[in-house]
């Protein structure tokens, strides 16, 4: 973009009195649909003088998170349309740290928007933000932000949950975070391909799935190999063995079957929006990748963090049940083959200890579940 697609951030919007103590320089949007921005931040530790109250010769992670606080609470206001007078809070947030932010390099924080509410005095914005310094990762944070207006800033205030209320709340993440994914690999006889793919796709929206505690997401097919793939998610592998064997198995011109099930999952909430309207011609490719175990803990974060662009977009990714070598498989979705190919060399060939063994590309796509229900399942991941 040029400069002066720039925005200068005052103090204001980023709800600061001083200017020493505002971390961000500036922003601009750096997508068509305003879901992605960039930020210029400025961090000068002289005037920082509670965080660089000792010699240190590195960003202080305190101030990192602030800095990317700083960054959502200005788009907010300039790109996204809160009203200044409201009032800001953060329900929730999670941060995690790659390397160590050096001192006196230039520091980029690129914000995405993942979602955005508005009901009546209240807006929700939940955003995901990757600070970067000289390509280098330095952090991401993941979070949800309330912006109320004044009048219903006054009454939330009011409420004051007890501790009683603890359990409850634990109890309903833990719940809430439990849904595992699974696809499922159906070979078919190649005579017979169209008429099984309808069967198929009949099977899987019939309401009788409900009985095996199933929810079908997507189904993709792939002529070339006779072979079509179903993302579900599933309460109880039991159920799912037996949905294959009453259901799935019986469809005459199906030869066979496997299951890939989720040790450690990812489902990307944008990737759940954007598959609510796939249009024609869409392409879904399934990568498997081999990790380092020895860059094992830092290469998943990195995967879990993957960004979408106006071109690609992840949707899931899940390390192999039955692998214990963590191997992982990533489900990227894209306008055409050549969108996902430049996902893979931009977002995933430089993260350490990550090869890419295989993609998988399969271009019809059946949508199975209305855009509320792909909605409920990403709003668990916010």
């Amino acid at each position: 973009m040029k400069n002066n697609d720039w925005i200068k951030v005052e103090p204001l919007h980023c709800h600061q009195r001083l200017a020493k103590n505002t971390l961000v320089e500036k922003l601009r949007v750096a997508s068509q649909d305003k879901r992605e921005c960039e930020i210029l931040l400025k961090i000068n530790p002289a005037e920082l003088e509670f965080f660089f109250d000792h010699a240190i010769d590195h960003i202080p992670g305190m101030v990192c998170v602030n800095a990317l606080r700083q960054a959502a609470l200005a788009l907010s206001h300039l790109i996204y349309g809160v009203p200044q007078d409201y009032t800001l809070a953060i329900n929730w947030l999670d941060a995690k740290f790659y390397s160590f932010g050096e001192l006196g390099v230039e520091t980029i924080v690129r914000i995405y928007l993942i979602a955005k509410k508005e009901a009546a005095g209240r807006i929700e914005l939940s955003l995901n933000g990757v600070m970067t310094q000289a390509d280098r990762l330095v952090m991401t944070m993941e979070g949800k932000m309330l912006a109320l207006a004044p009048r219903l800033a006054k009454l939330i205030k009011r409420a004051k949950p007890g501790l009683q209320d603890l359990p409850a709340h634990f109890s309903r993440m833990n719940r809430e975070t439990s849904l595992t994914v699974a696809e499922v690999h159906a070979m078919i006889e190649p005579k017979e391909f169209s008429q099984v793919c309808d069967r198929m796709e009949e099977t899987l929206r019939h309401r009788q799935v409900s009985r095996f505690k199933l929810t079908p997401l997507y189904l993709t097919f792939d002529q070339d190999d006779s072979e079509a793939r179903i993302c579900l998610v599933y309460d109880d592998p039991k159920l799912l063995g037996d949905f294959l064997a009453e259901k799935l198995r019986k469809i005459s011109g199906v030869k066979a079957t496997r299951v890939r099930l989720t040790l450690d999952g990812k489902i990307y909430p944008c990737g759940l929006e954007k598959l609510m309207d796939p249009g024609q011609g869409f392409y879904s490719a399934h990568i498997f990748l081999k990790i380092d175990p020895a860059e094992d803990d830092i290469a998943w974060e990195a995967l879990r963090a993957l960004p979408d662009t106006l071109a690609a977009f992840p949707v899931w990714a899940m390390r192999d049940f039955y692998e214990y070598d963590r191997d992982v498989s990533l489900r990227i979705m894209g306008k055409d083959r050549e969108a996902i190919e430049k996902y893979l060399a931009d977002h995933i060939s430089g993260i350490k200890g990550v090869a890419i063994r295989q993609v998988k590309y399969m271009k019809k796509l059946v949508k199975l579940q209305d855009d509320q229900t792909l909605l409920g399942f990403a709003q668990k991941w916010l």
